[in-house]
């Protein structure tokens, strides 16, 4: 998310942990229909939790040559025997700068789809696509997919879950989420009453209990004397942290999804009409404090702070709801013990924000919504009839994505999408007229964004082709820049990008 974020960088390997056993049938990853003869990567994928970090076991292998990694043409390598000291005389004399090289359009391609995915489901879920797309380094999003045994019956069809979350200030959230709160939500769900409200209030007890254990167990962790500095250090490090989070649960009985979301990662349901054309609802609202009733909330609840909400943000924090953020949570008392002694964050600013006080100032409290993927908001059919299947899609994505597009922009873009993969293995490329683009511009003029006249179909993954077409779209030079700059420089054009698109009762081949 586009914040202050306190990095202390290291190596990041995609990496998974198992959902559930059930087996899934992979669909071949995809690239793009024009370049990439071979895929530069392959996987094998189950259902898993894919959290981007080496912390889990890795259940596919990449296999990929980027230019972006080699070195400089004309460059020198040492070539170094081992145990040997390097002779520096190798690098020669030359006054002449050599430069990394810059990606060329297939290495654009196969950057976008480095760490992507498609897999079949269970219908009416006909397949899933994701991709993710790092600024950061390492990348501070994570995100989680697959099934888990039906909690009200273990017979039945089992759930399907997909999650994206938003890391700021470091990835140790993020990651955590992937592990920990699916097993949280389950365990809510075995305790809950069948029924939309019982999953509802189950989710929202599952997000609270959880940050409550990361949050909440820092007086005990610094004060257990059986536990070392380091594990101590280790148990802080998430609730120092913080992520956005959105999780979106499908009951094939009730042919419902139920989504759960603190921050500003956002869910958006596209449903075709009876025109064909594509309808958006977004299921989730930004919680941030440039939100009018998240700004009320937090001033209602703090009345003697009035500058507790100033400029869209709480103390300077943009979501309202968050995981972790513990400097937001704790105590001055608290706070100070742990920056004295265990390295904790100088956040938020005593200087920029003297009226802050003792909070708790932000929540993990999610709101939930549920809603039918079977028929329109407005149906009503009666007790025991059929709805008829409606095609429909959910795109879950973090702020990345939409800090380059609307909802209505990326319904509308799959709906093109799913017209353009209608045509199979006849299927054309479809590039914009690039003549009246005009220079590439890149910084404080022009940060990453959509536009309409540049939009093009080139992917076969829709969660690339809505990376790409938010990058610039068929404006080639324009994504190949924005991929050029790597971090810290990218993180003023772009973010860390996440998506899963979920797709529904598919369309016919013409799509109506």
């Amino acid at each position: 998310m586009f914040a202050r974020h306190l990095l202390r960088p290291r190596a990041r390997l995609p990496a998974a942990t198992s959902l559930s056993c059930r087996p899934s049938r992979v669909v071949a990853r995809h690239a793009s229909t024009n370049s990439l003869k071979e895929s530069p990567s392959t996987r094998r994928v189950g259902i898993y939790t894919t959290a981007g970090l080496a912390s889990a076991a890795l259940v596919y292998s990449i296999t990929s040559g980027s230019r972006q990694n080699a070195a400089p043409a004309g460059s020198k390598t040492l070539k170094t025997k081992a145990n040997a000291v390097p002779d520096l005389n190798e690098f020669g004399l030359s006054d002449q700068i050599s430069f990394n090289p810059v990606p060329t359009s297939e290495d654009v391609t196969r950057q976008l789809n480095e760490h992507a995915f498609s897999l079949s489901g269970a219908a009416p879920v006909s397949r899933y696509d994701g991709a993710q797309l790092a600024s950061n380094s390492p990348c501070e999003d994570a995100l989680v997919h697959g099934t888990f045994a039906d909690p009200f019956d273990a017979g039945r069809q089992p759930w399907s879950a997909w999650g994206v979350f938003d890391g700021h200030c470091g990835w140790q959230m993020s990651q955590l989420l992937t592990r920990q709160l699916v097993p949280h939500v389950r365990r809510a769900l075995a305790a809950a009453q069948p029924g939309r409200d019982g999953v509802e209030a189950a989710l929202a007890a599952a997000f609270t209990a959880l940050d409550d254990a990361v949050v909440r167990s820092a007086t005990d962790t610094i004060d257990n004397d059986g536990l070392s500095f380091a594990e101590k250090a280790r148990r802080l490090e998430a609730a120092y942290a913080g992520a956005c989070a959105l999780l979106a649960l499908y009951d094939p009985l009730a042919q419902t999804v139920t989504v759960a979301s603190t921050g500003d990662c956002r869910a958006v349901l596209g449903r075709q009409t009876a025109d064909g054309k594509w309808a958006t609802t977004e299921l989730t609202t930004d919680c941030t404090g440039a939100n009018a009733s998240e700004a009320a909330r937090i001033r209602a609840q703090f009345p003697n702070e009035p500058d507790v909400v100033k400029g869209g943000r709480v103390w300077g924090m943009q979501p309202s709801r968050t995981f972790g953020d513990g400097m937001w949570k704790w105590s001055a008392a608290l706070k100070d013990r742990l920056r004295d002694s265990f390295n904790g964050l100088s956040l938020p600013s005593a200087v920029r924000y003297a009226g802050y006080r003792e909070g708790p100032y932000l929540t993990a409290e999610p709101l939930v919504t549920t809603t039918s993927v079977v028929g329109p908001p407005s149906e009503s059919a009666s007790e025991g009839s059929a709805k008829s299947p409606q095609p429909s899609f959910l795109i879950l994505a973090t702020d990345g994505l939409w800090d380059m597009m609307t909802s209505e922009q990326a319904v509308d873009l799959v709906g093109r999408w799913l017209d353009w993969q209608a045509g199979g293995s006849s299927k054309k490329p479809v590039l914009p007229d690039a003549s009246g683009f005009g220079p590439t511009v890149l910084g404080r003029v022009q940060q990453c964004r959509y536009e309409a006249r540049k939009a093009t179909l080139q992917d076969d993954n829709a969660a690339v082709h809505l990376v790409r077409n938010g990058l610039g779209g068929g404006d080639g030079e324009l994504v190949r820049g924005a991929l050029t700059f790597r971090y810290p420089n990218s993180r003023d054009i772009r973010d860390d990008i996440t998506v899963q698109v979920v797709f529904f009762n598919p369309p016919s081949p013409k799509g109506k």
